[in-house]
């Protein structure tokens, strides 16, 4: 068992909270670290070459030896941020240094990673996650990626009317103005009133895909080699496009049938990842589509309503008492 584990967070991120006191009862010794603090509340020393060199991040409240952990949980490290630059182009190159003084500091550390920031990284391509699910076996659906209007209208007759639109980027939705509520775009129907502004569609590449019918939503967590999955009664709220506007709907355990719970184990090997939420639409005629899988998705909600022990088996995981998907790196 580790000895000591490393959590990429803050102490008041509930998952982190909720995972430490499950390793502090294991006997683990656990340590936060956020990148915010990495600038203007650090000093720092690190020497490449070998396993063994400098690898230090000095704080007021104690210094973190990289080179100490067993486990580093990667859960929301936050991003690094300074301020005290008189000029913005001072602190962009500034942070740029950091960031990558940082990511060099991380990414050769040889110890159990939950997930390792280069796989997150990747895991945030969806087009690359849609692909790599198709090899793994699972189905998706019909999938269109384009900035050409005709294209789009040739879509909507492919799929009969049944398109939706998304943003290939989770990370475009904070370039939304924060005063708009919600902030963010869900997923979006593509109308027979909306192809009369295709044109719009000519200024950036968009995603669409056809919208699957749905009995039900399903959100598979994984943590290293343990499956959870839960039904999610969406068409009986007013979440029927996208559950997560009606979390007031059923919510209960699902047996997932082993032959997809082992796609998504070899889909998440071939992502390198230990911890994924993955989205799924179980269709009337019981076919389970592949939607997304989130690297660093919130499970709390879910323990919340149906008792799934996700920390403890992420505290675990860390600990060394679970088996890992993918090794130390």
């Amino acid at each position: 068992m580790p000895t000591k584990v490393l959590i990429l967070s803050s102490e008041d991120d509930l998952h982190a909270e909720t995972v430490k006191r499950h390793l502090v009862e294991m006997n683990v010794e656990v340590d936060y670290f956020r990148y915010e603090d990495f600038v203007e509340h650090s000093k720092i020393s690190y020497r490449p070459g070998g396993f063994d060199g400098d690898c230090l991040i000095e704080r007021a409240n104690g210094s973190l030896n990289l080179h100490s952990y067993s486990a580093i949980w990667h859960r929301r490290p936050g991003k690094i941020v300074t301020s005290k630059f008189p000029e913005r182009w001072i602190q962009n190159m500034v942070e740029q240094e950091s960031r990558n003084a940082l990511d060099g500091m991380l990414h050769h550390l040889r110890c159990l990673w939950v997930n390792h920031p280069r796989r997150d990284y990747e895991c945030l391509q969806k087009l690359w996650q849609l692909h790599v699910a198709a090899e793994m076996g699972l189905v998706i659906p019909k999938t269109l990626v384009t900035n050409q209007p005709e294209l789009v209208e040739q879509f909507f007759e492919e799929c009969d009317g049944q398109v939706v639109y998304k943003l290939i980027s989770e990370l475009s939705n904070f370039a939304i103005p924060a005063y708009e509520t919600p902030r963010g775009i869900s997923t979006l129907p593509l109308r027979q009133e909306d192809l009369a502004h295709l044109n719009q569609v000519m200024h950036a590449p968009h995603f669409f895909q056809q919208c699957i019918p749905k009995a039900y939503d399903l959100r598979v967590t994984i943590v290293g080699q343990k499956v959870f999955c839960i039904k999610i009664d969406s068409q009986a709220g007013a979440g029927k496009l996208d559950w997560r506007h009606d979390y007031s709907v059923a919510m209960d355990a699902f047996d997932l049938p082993s032959e997809i719970a082992e796609q998504c184990l070899s889909l998440m090997r071939k992502l390198g990842l230990n911890y994924g939420a993955i989205d799924f639409v179980l269709s009337p005629d019981h076919k389970y589509y592949f939607l997304e899988i989130n690297c660093a998705g919130q499970y709390m909600w879910i323990e919340h309503r149906t008792e799934m022990p996700i920390s403890l088996e992420l505290a675990r995981l860390l600990a060394g008492v679970a088996p890992p998907l993918v090794g130390s790196v």
